[in-house]
């Protein structure tokens, strides 16, 4: 018998996966483990989420990238090798915001935080095309900022931890 009241294989499971206080590792650790990589998936996924929210307002309209980028190309603002590079960019963000999820559901820490380097620069550089307009930067461009700067700091302190705790092996 497993032990009191204890479900037939339950002492397998606890003795492999150190449930409910087994011989496992369980606590602060693998909490800690567990968590980290999230915590740079989440402002870098808000980050890129915010693309599709409004950036820039023109008369009564405001304007997500998406709108944004269609209107340049269809303006022919942009082109060519212009165009296929700031989509690509776009695109770019797309990817690695799915990149940093996968990467955290996989407990990937170190992946996650290079994955989430760049979102922080990238909103900047491209709140800094906005703002350089005549027309009023919107909501959706601050808060991508402030997510995609946030994923960038916890991804480098993520990094900086894993380093420390590398050399201290």
């Amino acid at each position: 018998m497993n032990g009191p009241g204890l479900v037939p294989g339950l002492l397998r499971v606890r003795e492999r996966y150190g449930a409910f206080g087994g011989s496992g590792t369980v606590g602060v650790m693998s909490i800690r483990a567990r968590t980290e990589p999230w915590i740079v998936a989440v402002p870098a996924t808000l980050a890129v989420l915010c693309l599709l929210l409004p950036w820039m307002r023109s008369g009564q309209i405001d304007y997500s990238t998406v709108d944004l980028l269609s209107s340049a190309s269809a303006l022919d603002l942009i082109g060519g090798t212009r165009e296929v590079l700031i989509l690509t960019a776009w695109f770019g963000l797309v990817l690695l915001a799915a990149g940093v999820l996968v990467a955290a559901a996989w407990g990937r820490r170190r992946v996650a935080a290079l994955l989430g380097l760049p979102v922080g620069p990238s909103m900047v550089s491209a709140w800094l095309v906005v703002a350089s307009t005549p027309f009023p930067v919107r909501w959706g461009a601050h808060l991508a900022v402030v997510f995609g700067l946030t994923a960038t700091v916890v991804a480098s302190v993520l990094l900086k931890i894993s380093k420390s705790a590398e050399g201290a092996r």
